[in-house]
């Protein structure tokens, strides 16, 4: 059920993600055109903002792993203070596309995988990767090149 958490948090982590999947395994370096980050970033704001933060800060920034008033943990943060870049690329792309389940101790994650174009899903995940630092993203990479070496 945890990793159904994590899940919804990542859910425009997954959108940005997807972006690697077209070949560039770092999409928010400066080799990725700004055109694409200004689109991520306007996906970010109108579908994963209001839960996720504006800034990818999460419900709950000062204390992201504390429930809330029902018992439920908070959408995290997509930023480097949270669990997002953690998972591999296509696990965030699945997330944003399928959404997360929701049960007593997480809220449910829509789906956007109706409203979302693969480019769109790909600029959110590149947005979300730029908010991270070098190290971070790279540390994303490996993680995202070891689990599609073992499929």
């Amino acid at each position: 059920m945890r990793h159904f958490h994590i899940a919804f948090l990542l859910l425009c982590a997954v959108a940005l993600l997807t972006a690697c999947r077209n070949g560039d395994d770092n999409p928010e370096s400066s080799s990725t055109p700004q055109h694409l980050l200004a689109q991520g970033e306007t996906v970010y704001v109108e579908h994963c903002a209001k839960c996720h933060g504006i800034s990818g800060e999460g419900q709950n920034p000062d204390n992201p792993l504390a429930k809330d008033e029902t018992g439920r943990y908070p959408a995290p943060p997509h930023n480097e203070t949270g669990h997002t870049w953690h998972h591999d690329d296509d696990l965030l792309v699945r997330i944003i596309k399928e959404g997360g389940m929701g049960d007593e101790n997480f809220y449910e994650m829509p789906a956007f995988g109706d409203q979302l174009t693969e480019e769109e899903i790909n600029a959110v995940l590149a947005y979300i990767k730029s908010l991270w630092t070098d190290e971070i993203r790279e540390l994303q990479q490996e993680t995202t090149r070891r689990v599609r070496s073992q499929e």
